[in-house]
């Protein structure tokens, strides 16, 4: 790339400059934006690949659990507790 050197206070910089320094910002962003997007789209794609093998395994296992029955009890208070100890006060 090239360095530009700034001139003193009273002289203004070249159109040559100027319109070169904004071709390079552009060029450097163009650059920037097509490597975030090339890497977006590879990303995309090696996500897409690998749904696609995991749909389609013929030894997997299923995602549902075997049911198994699950047994609740009820509440019951122990007797060290009071009655009113359950109430929250407001």
């Amino acid at each position: 790339m090239f360095f530009f050197q700034h001139p003193g206070q009273n002289q203004k910089i070249p159109w040559t400059t100027k319109i070169s320094l904004v071709i390079w910002i552009l060029l450097g962003l163009a650059l920037l934006s097509f490597f975030a997007f090339s890497f977006f789209i590879i990303a995309l794609l090696v996500g897409v690949v690998l749904f696609t093998a995991n749909l389609f395994q013929s030894n997997s296992a299923s995602i549902s659990r075997n049911t198994q029955e699950f047994h609740t009890r009820t509440y019951t208070p122990s007797e060290k507790q009071k009655d009113d100890d359950n109430i929250i006060d407001i």
